[in-house]
């Protein structure tokens, strides 16, 4: 094998490694949890492609000095060509030793016999695919292709949005009467009284709030109702995922039974923009997703403080404990954490909730 042909063979057998590496790279260290639902094939695949990645790489390193089949010796089938003497006499032209340029190809004998068999093949190129057919200067580009956008996605994606991206994605635009998602995260047991789920979009839920702008009533709720639904701390108070704080301004029956209940739970802040003259509330959110990142949005409520708000930095991860209320505002109910402790927290190990 020449050396162009070997550093190429080790060239293409970097790229595969390098594929591999990111793919195991973000499954290893958790990342992928950060992108992708726990449900459904996407991280298995995810696993399953860099492993087979790794291991294509290594068959082609250690056969990367194994002959191509029919090339061995002395054989010019490979080449496309038939070299044969027998063949020569068909041509119609003169095949002597002396004169075998008639056919545009120079077969002479003495190439041959100064062993330099190679370079007589090197105008039959074996070359397969892009890297071995293309110039230096297409080879060099290909490998940017495919070693830049990989290597770029390893190191400088975020594995969360800003505060602007979630800004952006409607934080303070809640829409507390929808039912899109209401039965994932209702705080009811009985599947019948729980709300019919709507498709999660902004359309959907601005018609829902348009066509029934009000709280609902879905029947009974009791507190042995909640708290057979949802557990409590050592210290009794209720742990809920803002989602599910989020529903129960829909649901009359949950909100008389959780109003004034101590609730703790975990989520990050941003400065509250939206009836807040005092400066006494911040805002509280998880992102839900629903497919991929891509498609998260916000479920956000107001946290209300005795006095000024602390000033957390946007983003901060914060552990909450308060009293439930609710408000009315315009033709929405309004869920208020009015809180009682807050803290900084580590960020739960899935950031996101799916």
């Amino acid at each position: 094998m020449s050396a162009t042909r070997t550093l190429i063979h080790l060239v293409s057998v970097a790229l595969l490694l390098l594929w591999s590496g990111v793919l195991l790279y973000f499954y290893a260290t958790g990342r992928i949890t950060q992108y992708l639902p726990g449900d459904g094939i996407f991280r298995p695949m995810v696993l399953m492609s860099g492993i087979g990645l790794a291991v294509l790489a290594l068959i082609n390193l250690f056969t990367m000095g194994a002959e191509d089949p029919g090339c061995e010796g002395h054989d010019h089938g490979c080449c496309g060509h038939d070299h044969s003497h027998d063949a020569h006499a068909d041509c119609g032209h003169d095949h002597s030793h002396d004169s075998h340029s008639g056919c545009g190809h120079d077969h002479g004998h003495d190439a041959h016999a100064e062993g330099d068999h190679e370079k007589g093949h090197a105008s039959h190129s074996h070359g397969h695919g892009l890297l071995e057919e293309s110039s230096w200067t297409g080879r060099l580009v290909a490998i940017l292709i495919l070693a830049a956008p990989i290597t770029w996605a390893a190191f400088m994606t975020p594995d969360r949005y800003s505060a602007n991206a979630v800004i952006n994605k409607g934080l303070y635009n809640p829409n507390y009467n929808s039912t899109a998602n209401a039965d994932k995260f209702s705080l009811r047991t009985d599947e019948a009284a729980k709300p019919a789920a709507t498709p999660a979009t902004t359309t959907a839920d601005s018609a829902a709030a348009k066509a029934d702008p009000q709280a609902q009533s879905y029947g009974s709720f009791t507190l042995d109702d909640l708290k057979a639904q949802v557990p409590q701390s050592k210290e009794g108070n209720f742990i809920l995922e803002v989602p599910e704080i989020y529903y129960t301004g829909g649901d009359i029956e949950v909100q008389s039974v959780l109003a004034g209940q101590s609730v703790e739970t975990i989520a990050q802040v941003l400065p509250e923009k939206v009836n807040n003259a005092d400066g006494r509330r911040l805002r509280i959110f998880r992102m839900l997703v629903q497919c991929c990142a891509a498609d998260a949005r916000p479920y956000s409520i107001p946290v209300e403080f005795a006095d000024k708000a602390p000033p957390y930095k946007d983003m901060t991860w914060i552990k909450i404990v308060g009293k439930m209320a609710y408000e009315k505002d315009g033709d929405q109910t309004v869920p208020v954490l009015k809180a009682e402790r807050v803290e900084e927290t580590a960020a739960p190990e899935n950031t996101m909730i799916y």
